[in-house]
């Protein structure tokens, strides 16, 4: 009796995930195109950066566009230019007069999952020149996929120190700290559609249940990855260079500003990594470089409305216009 009690319950609770349409969304992972991947080239050093004068696309489940953002093919697109970075083109030859800004970063500062025009180093060129219509502002987005902060720094004395910068900005994320290998591993762990098991692929319910462990599982690898990083060496080697480019600030008489993102996850409640940020910044303050933490904006928010795509938590185009408003106000305010 007791079995069949059970048994009854099971099925009772495997209809109503089915008539209900419980459990997590499945939706298709993203993909790049064309070709299914991202067309890099090397640099002197083997510094990898997007092929000059290149276009290729984010495409996402439109199922998941909640916002109506990508259209009716989920399609992101992203320019490159003969540099081999997003976005127009500045001459090398810097006017008289002109503002020269150079964001250093990696997907996040690229953009990823947001329009061209929508990224917050294209925001930022927009907010600076209309507070300031007597002089030009370049803004050199040089946000690079997969970068950390070693990559960032070595583009930036190969290419980024040309451009002659007022303001250089970097990006930091807070996995910049984790060994390359595991982001790469965790990223397309979390992008990737999950092979269910036998009874997964024919039971709702015990599906539900293995996408949502998992889910807690990657979170929690995520998390545990995140803040043994910071008693890494590379924790060590991002403060050097964070170092290296507050002396480099002082010799070439440019502003240098790290920008610290928040991981996207319980902003609006028990943020798990505030200790980290108040490291990150305490590195930025011994070094003498100036810091702009981007959870005095994003806190408070609902993590999943900043959120590219349910597939993917970068940024989105909200998100971006937040941080370009804060950074902006951040420089303006430094300059009178």
């Amino acid at each position: 009796m007791f079995g069949a009690s059970i048994l009854l319950a099971v099925l009772l609770a495997e209809v109503s995930v089915r008539v209900l349409h419980l459990g997590p969304t499945v939706y298709i992972p993203r993909r790049f195109e064309p070709a299914g991947g991202v067309p890099f080239t090397t640099l002197i050093g083997d510094t990898p950066i997007y092929q000059p004068n290149t276009t290729f696309s984010s495409v996402y489940d439109p199922a998941g566009d909640l916002r109506g953002y990508f259209g009716a093919d989920g399609r992101v697109a992203y320019h490159i230019n003969r540099f081999g970075m997003r976005g127009p083109e500045v001459p090398l030859a810097k006017e008289a007069g002109t503002f020269r800004i150079v964001c250093l970063g990696d997907s996040v500062t690229f953009g990823e999952g947001v329009h061209d025009a929508d990224t917050y180093p294209a925001r930022l060129a927009d907010l600076l020149a209309r507070s300031d219509g007597a002089r030009r502002v370049d803004v050199v987005n040089m946000g690079v996929q997969a970068y950390g902060t070693k990559e960032a720094v070595a583009l930036y004395l190969l290419r980024g120190r040309q451009f002659h910068p007022d303001v250089v900005t970097l990006g930091f994320v807070l996995n910049d700290a984790t060994d390359f290998a595991e982001t790469i591993r965790q990223n397309e762990a979390h992008t990737k559609d999950i092979t269910l098991s036998p009874i997964g692929r024919v039971s709702r319910l015990w599906g539900t249940f293995e996408r949502n462990r998992l889910a807690r599982r990657m979170q929690s690898e995520f998390f545990e990855t995140t803040r043994r990083s910071f008693q890494s060496e590379k924790w060590n080697e991002c403060r050097d260079l964070i170092d290296g480019m507050a002396q480099l600030s002082r010799e070439d008489r440019f502003r240098f500003v790290v920008v610290i993102f928040p991981i996207l996850w319980g902003l609006d409640r028990d943020y798990p990594f505030e200790d980290l940020h108040a490291l990150v910044a305490d590195a930025c303050h011994r070094a003498g470089c100036e810091v702009v933490d981007l959870m005095d904006v994003y806190g408070g928010c609902q993590a999943s409305s900043l959120w590219v795509h349910p597939t993917d938590h970068h940024p989105n185009e909200l998100a971006h216009r937040l941080a370009a408003e804060r950074v902006a106000q951040f420089l303006t305010a430094k300059q009178h």
